[in-house]
C-alpha cells in the first residue's frame, strides 16, 4: 500500500465519526421537524374545531337576539347554519377513524340547535314570546350548551392527547435515539482513532525513525550497517534507496581502499621486477652457456632445470608488470570463434599429455565483439591454463569451451563464452576471493592470472563469473557485449593500477 493510500485510510478513519454524526444531526433534525410538523397540523385542526364552536354559539346568539326583539336575526340564522356546516366539514374531514364518533355528536347537537330555534322561531311569531322564551332557556341554556361542552372538553382533551402528547413522546424517543448513536459514534471514534494512530504509526513513524537511525550510523561512517526496508510505499522506496547508496559508498570505499592498496603493490612490484628481471637473464644466459660446454647429462640437466626455474620466474616478472603497469586498451571487432582459437593454439600439446579432452562449440554465425584481441587472448589464456592445472595427469579430464549469444529486445545484446572443467571443483569459501590480486591456493602460483583475465574482460565492457562446486568441476562465464556499428573508440590508458570491481559469482 503507498504512503499516500495510508494516509488517506488514517484520515478517513479520523473523518468517519464526524461523517456519521452529521448524517444522524442530520437525520434527528428531519424526525423532529415531522413531529413538529404533525403537531402543527393537529393545532390547526383544533383550531378549525374552535371556528365550529364559534360558529354553533353564534347560532344560538342569533336565537337569543330575535327573542329579543331584533327581527332581523331569524333572516340571519340560515347563513350561520351555512358557516357551522362548512366549519364542521372541515373540522370532520381530519379526525381520525376512532374520532368519527365525536364528530356525530357535534352534528347531533347541531341539528337539535337547528330544531329548538325553529320551534322557538314559530312560538314567537305565534305571539307567545314567554313560552319562546322558556323553550330556548330549557332548551338552549339547559340541555344542549352543556350537552356541547362535555363534548368540547371530549375533543380538546383528545386533541391535547393526540398533539401534544404525542409529540413529547416522540421527541423523547428521538431524543434517546440520538444517545444511543451518539455513544455508539463516540465509541467508534474512539476505534478508529486508535486505528488510525497505530496505522500512521506503523506506516509513517516507525520506518522514518529507522531510516533515520539507520543515517545516523551511516553518517558516523560504518557503511556496513544492514538496512531492510519494511514496507513497500514511498518510504520503503526511499529506504531502498538510502540502502543502494550505502552499497555504491560501501563499494566505492572498498574499491578506493583496494586502488590505493594496487598502486603501492604496482609501484612495489614494478621495482622488484625491473631489479630482478636483467640478474636472471645473466642468469640464464651463463645456464645456457654452460650447458653447450658440459659433456655430463646430470649437470646439463641441472643446468637445464635452472634455465626453466628462470622462465618461470620471468613469466610471474611478466605477470607483476602486466598488472602495475597495463598498456592501452586497443578494441577491435573480432569473432568469439576468432578468439579462442588463437587461445588454445598453444595448448595442444599439454592437452595430449594430461590427457584431457577439449570440446569446443563456438558456431561462427554469433555476433562480434569489441574486444582488444591480444589482452582478450590472454585473458583466456590465463583462465585455460587453470583449468588445466585443476586437471593433472594422469587422470586427466575434459575441458569444455561453448560460445552462445544472449538474448535481447531485438536480437542478441551480449556473448556468453563459458569454459568448463571437470576438477575438483573450488571450495565455496574461497569463491569470493578468486580474481583478488595475489591471492592463489597454488603454492607456485602469482595470483595474478585470474586478476589480469577479470580485468581485461571488464575494460572491454564485459563482466566475469565464477561458477563452482565441490566435485562437479568449475565454470568461468565471460559474458561480453555485441560490438554495434559505430567506429572504434580512441585507445584511451587506463590507470596504472584499476581495482578489481566487486565479483558478480553465481
Amino acid at each position: 500500500m503507498t504512503l499516500q493510500r495510508k494516509l488517506l485510510l488514517g484520515f478517513s478513519l479520523m473523518v468517519l465519526p464526524t461523517l456519521l454524526v452529521g448524517i444522524q444531526a442530520i437525520r434527528t433534525n428531519a424526525l423532529e421537524r415531522g413531529t413538529l410538523e404533525t403537531l402543527r397540523q393537529r393545532l390547526a385542526h383544533s383550531r378549525t374545531y374552535a371556528e365550529v364552536e364559534d360558529a354553533m354559539f353564534n347560532q344560538t346568539q342569533v336565537v337569543w337576539r330575535y327573542l329579543s326583539g331584533d327581527p332581523a336575526a331569524k333572516r340571519e340564522f340560515p347563513l350561520t347554519e351555512q358557516v357551522v356546516d362548512y366549519w364542521l366539514d372541515r373540522w370532520a374531514a381530519g379526525l381520525p377513524p376512532g374520532d368519527i364518533k365525536l364528530a356525530d355528536g357535534v352534528r347531533k347537537i347541531e341539528r337539535d340547535i337547528r330544531a329548538v330555534a325553529g320551534r322557538v322561531f314559530t312560538l314567537y311569531d305565534s305571539g307567545q314570546r314567554q313560552a319562546a322564551y322558556l323553550t330556548a332557556r330549557q332548551e338552549l341554556v339547559e340541555r344542549l350548551q352543556p350537552a356541547l361542552a362535555t363534548v368540547n372538553r371530549e375533543i380538546y382533551r383528545q386533541a391535547r392527547e393526540f398533539s401534544v402528547q404525542r409529540a413529547v413522546t416522540q421527541v423523547e424517543g428521538i431524543v434517546e435515539a440520538e444517545r444511543r448513536v451518539l455513544w455508539a459514534i463516540s465509541l467508534l471514534a474512539l476505534v478508529a482513532g486508535l486505528v488510525a494512530s497505530w496505522l500512521i504509526a506503523r506506516g509513517l513513524a516507525r520506518p522514518i525513525s529507522e531510516l533515520r537511525a539507520a543515517m545516523a550510523v551511516v553518517g558516523a561512517g560504518d557503511l556496513d550497517r544492514a538496512i531492510q526496508p519494511r514496507s513497500h510505499d514511498e518510504i520503503g522506496d526511499l529506504a531502498r534507496a538510502f540502502a543502494q547508496m550505502t552499497e555504491q559508498l560501501r563499494q566505492s570505499r572498498a574499491q578506493l581502499v583496494q586502488s590505493e592498496k594496487l598502486a603501492s603493490i604496482g609501484q612495489m612490484a614494478a621495482a622488484v621486477a625491473h631489479g630482478l628481471r636483467n640478474p636472471l637473464a645473466s642468469l640464464r644466459a651463463a645456464a645456457q652457456l654452460a650447458q653447450r660446454r658440459v659433456e655430463a647429462p646430470a649437470a646439463r640437466e641441472q643446468l637445464q632445470a635452472i634455465v626453466e626455474q628462470v622462465d618461470r620466474l620471468d613469466l610471474r616478472i611478466a605477470h607483476l608488470l602486466a598488472f602495475s603497469r597495463p598498456t592501452p586498451f586497443h578494441p577491435l571487432r573480432e569473432s568469439v570463434q576468432a578468439l579462442v582459437e588463437g587461445a588454445l593454439a598453444g595448448f595442444s600439446e599439454l592437452l595430449r599429455q594430461r590427457r584431457v579432452e577439449l570440446v569446443t562449440s563456438c558456431p561462427a554465425a554469433l555476433p562480434e565483439v569489441r574486444v582488444d584481441p591480444m589482452r582478450l587472448e590472454q585473458a583466456l589464456t590465463e583462465i585455460v591454463s587453470n583449468a588445466l592445472d585443476a586437471m593433472p595427469a594422469p587422470d586427466g579430464g575434459r575441458l569444455e569451451i561453448v560460445a552462445r549469444a544472449q538474448g535481447g529486445e531485438g536480437g542478441a545484446n551480449g556473448i556468453v563464452l563459458e569454459i568448463t572443467d571437470s576438477g575438483p571443483g573450488i571450495p565455496a569459501e574461497i569463491l569470493p576471493n578468486l580474481g583478488e590480486p595475489f591471492f592463489t591456493t597454488r603454492p607456485e602460483g602469482t595470483g595474478l592470472g585470474l586478476a589480469i583475465a577479470k580485468r581485461y574482460v571488464e575494460e572491454a565492457g564485459g563482466r566475469l563469473q565464477i561458477v563452482s562446486a565441490v566435485g562437479r568441476g568449475t565454470t568461468v562465464r565471460i559474458v561480453l557485449p555485441v560490438a554495434g556499428g559505430d567506429p572504434a573508440p580512441a585507445a584511451a590508458a587506463p590507470p596504472a593500477a584499476t581495482p578489481p570491481p566487486v565479483r558478480n559469482l553465481a
